[in-house]
């Protein structure tokens, strides 16, 4: 069922990426530090064939799921000598030297074995941190933070990647103030890894050339197509899987409020803003990038629209979209946007965020990314 698997993963996440705050690793502590009492105390109050003392080292063990080294040690040697003063003190005259030794061996030797843990959670989790600080790096060096500004519009979004510690995959999105008005770009690769990054960065670079060269938008596309194709031809002898490229590319006349699109098998835009929020009819999507040199006419018209006054584009990729909740119900935007027609646009993009984060508790199933188009 999606809610056990959903479940597995959260707790899958809490042990290995001991996603806790110093906060909640200080209360972690305590509470194990009340248990280990709560042992002791059984031990003193319980018939002395039961020795309830034992359980101790239960403690240690789950102290270092969360903890760092030195707090487990403090768990593991409280533990030891829990057992020690339980077996000396408690019935001092009748101890069973073997068990005794037994008992407290077996302590120390989990208590270590607990500390072990917790280092080599503290290596993993040191590891996972440059991990993260390395994709950081290189989304940074593919795709630009934003908001991104122009001199007549603003853009603010996000990018949510599926994978946190890969912060960078297949989605992409660029902004451009090329001589023939802004220029935008959203779109979605198919496919993940390194090699979906590669075809993303070719298209990306191919629009940040052209974009500034071509004023048809028709030219454009067939540039960063023939960008792709020629990066496939180069895939195809490596042995690799070549790849094709969803695209949205909108270009703004500030001066007319006119917008211009092109539509490569991408996902349609919203028009947001006081009076409702309206999905853009571009018509039958064109063929996505990789897959124009197929057919002898690709068919991706230029498509041209007014831009409402007080009103916003949204641009999102497939990831949004079908996102799923715990029943395997897909994310409902347009019923969302609607009660969202009074946000700024930077309100809107982060309450997309943060209710797309809810919506499918923390865990996307596929990379996101969301763009806001305002007029400045």
């Amino acid at each position: 069922m999606p809610t056990q698997g959903r479940r597995l993963t959260r707790f899958t996440r809490f042990l290995v990426e001991r996603d806790t705050t110093p906060r909640q690793q200080r209360a972690y502590f305590a509470v194990l530090l009340v248990l280990l009492a709560a042992v002791n105390y059984a031990e003193y109050v319980t018939p002395k064939p039961l020795r309830a003392v034992l359980a101790v080292f239960l403690v240690p063990l789950l102290g270092s799921l969360v903890l760092g080294v030195a707090r487990t040690a403090v768990l593991a040697v409280i533990a030891s000598a829990s057992v020690a003063v339980a077996y000396a003190v408690v019935v001092p005259d009748g101890n069973n030297v073997s068990e005794e030794a037994v008992a407290l061996v077996s302590t120390c030797a989990l208590g270590l074995l607990a500390i072990l843990i917790s280092r080599l959670g503290d290596q993993r989790q040191l590891l996972l941190q440059q991990a993260r600080t390395t994709a950081e790096a290189v989304q940074l060096a593919l795709l630009r933070k934003l908001p991104l500004r122009t001199k007549d519009f603003e853009v603010y979004g996000v990018y949510l990647a599926a994978e946190e510690y890969a912060r960078v995959g297949g989605d992409l999105y660029e902004v451009i103030e090329s001589p023939f008005g802004t220029r935008v770009l959203v779109a979605d690769v198919r496919g993940k890894g390194l090699d979906a990054i590669n075809a993303g960065a070719t298209v990306l670079s191919a629009f940040r050339v052209a974009g500034y060269e071509e004023r048809d938008l028709a030219e454009l596309t067939r540039r960063m197509e023939n960008s792709l194709d020629r990066y496939n031809e180069y895939a195809a002898d490596a042995g690799q899987e070549e790849r094709h490229v969803t695209a949205l590319l909108v270009e703004f006349d500030p001066s007319a409020r006119l917008m211009r699109l092109v539509n490569c098998g991408h996902l349609e835009p919203y028009i947001v803003g006081r009076s409702g929020a309206l999905e853009v009819g571009l018509g039958e999507a064109g063929l996505p990038l990789g897959f124009g040199s197929l057919v002898d006419d690709p068919e991706r018209p230029v498509v041209e629209l007014q831009l409402p006054p007080d009103a916003w584009m949204l641009m999102f990729t497939d990831g949004v979209t079908e996102a799923r909740d715990e029943h395997g119900d897909f994310y409902p935007l347009a019923r969302r946007l609607e009660g969202w027609t009074d946000l700024e646009p930077a309100a809107l993009a982060k309450e997309i965020e943060r209710d797309l984060g809810a919506y499918v508790g923390g865990r996307l199933q596929d990379d996101a990314a969301i763009l806001v188009v305002a007029a400045r």
